[in-house]
């Protein structure tokens, strides 16, 4: 909108990072999001007036489910009033959020590429080839850096980038890990509650959050079969990838996601006759898979951070955004003001210099 048509780079399959939707490559096309569950309540004008935006606009819908907390006494707690507590999911999936602020004429989005960047000085470009390849893949006048673990020394992202004020920043930031298991079941789960939420530590094993996510909006299937979401707590994530030694990444990979699907659906079965008092069994399943997110949440272990919506670097023409900025850092919202500040940080530097080019051109004449 603004005449700087930004090209993004995504190593994945689709666009979301944690807010996407995964999609069984089978005929039944199962669908879960498995990362972020749902947008709270906005805690700034800036964010709420987005979130009015996108539901104008049909590609964000409320989830009016049962929810409640469970404690470590097994007692689940009091059933939450949807009316009070405001949750938002992308609609018909969450990665439609991404997709739909992404479907712009200026905006080119690569995908299945991760992009390497070198900082040119002579022509104060960035220059990014392919990973694993040797081939140009663009020459940009400002790089945007929205994953802080790119910044990482097993990463090649920026190795090669001059941004040490960058990586200094990130550095300390630790990453909370959780697990994730997707299961379908051929019939619909014989408990009252869409939501439920789960007191780490007490007898529910790993279990941290468990969804029937076809109770969002657009996600119901009119076979009657049912997509369930449950996620660990960050303490049994915690355990399971330190307790995991592969010979490479990729098999270290392949065993967490087994493990991980074992431990939630043995915890996630043996939590049903907890919950209703009755004899609840989960019913055939007919798709298991379990996940891992490494980086689910940053925990900041410096205070300034939180007071700063972006970080630049004018000199090499860098910013760097993410939902590990700001006082919201962790949620969706977080991410979302860091990018917006990001965009505007831009936007300024990019008008300072042009102004200063057009002022220096007329003292010339």
């Amino acid at each position: 909108q603004c005449r700087r048509p930004p090209t993004v780079f995504e190593c994945g399959f689709g666009v979301g990072g944690r807010t996407s939707t995964r999609v069984t490559r089978d005929e039944h096309k199962f669908s879960f999001d498995h990362g972020a569950q749902y947008i709270g309540k906005p805690k700034s004008e800036v964010f709420q007036s987005a979130v009015d935006k996108w539901q104008k606009l049909g590609f964000l819908k409320k989830w009016e489910g049962r929810f409640a907390s469970v404690d470590a006494n097994e007692q689940p707690g009091i059933q939450e009033d949807p009316s009070t507590t405001c949750r938002y999911v992308g609609y018909p999936s969450m990665h439609s959020i991404c997709k739909k602020l992404l479907d712009h004429e200026n905006i080119d989005v690569v995908l299945q590429t991760r992009a390497c960047c070198k900082f040119d000085e002579s022509e104060q470009k960035w220059s990014l080839t392919a990973h694993g390849e040797n081939q140009c893949i663009g020459q940009f006048n400002w790089l945007v850096g929205s994953d802080r673990l790119s910044a990482a020394n097993n990463r090649s992202d920026l190795r090669n980038a001059p941004l040490t004020s960058f990586k200094s920043l990130v550095e300390p930031i630790v990453s909370i890990p959780i697990l994730t298991l997707m299961v379908a079941i051929d019939s619909p789960l014989q408990i009252p509650f869409d939501g439920l939420r789960f007191e780490e530590g007490g007898k529910f094993g790993a279990l941290g959050w468990i969804a029937r996510d076809t109770s969002k909006p657009g996600r119901d299937r009119i076979d009657g079969r049912e997509c369930w979401v449950v996620q660990s707590g960050p303490k049994a994530a915690k355990e399971l990838l330190e307790s995991v030694k592969g010979t490479t990444f990729e098999n270290t990979r392949e065993i967490i996601r087994k493990k991980a699907r074992e431990i939630l659906l043995a915890d996630f079965v043996a939590a049903l006759p907890k919950l209703t008092h009755e004899d609840v069994v989960l019913p055939t399943t007919l798709s298991v898979v379990g996940h891992r997110w490494s980086a689910a949440f940053p925990l900041l272990q410096h205070s300034h951070i939180d007071k700063m919506l972006c970080s630049e670097d004018y000199e090499n023409n860098f910013v760097a955004c993410g939902d590990y900025f700001g006082s919201t850092a962790g949620r969706i919202e977080g991410a979302f003001l860091s990018g917006i500040n990001a965009a505007e940080t831009i936007l300024q530097a990019v008008s300072k210099t042009e102004k200063g080019v057009v002022q220096n051109r007329e003292v010339g004449r």
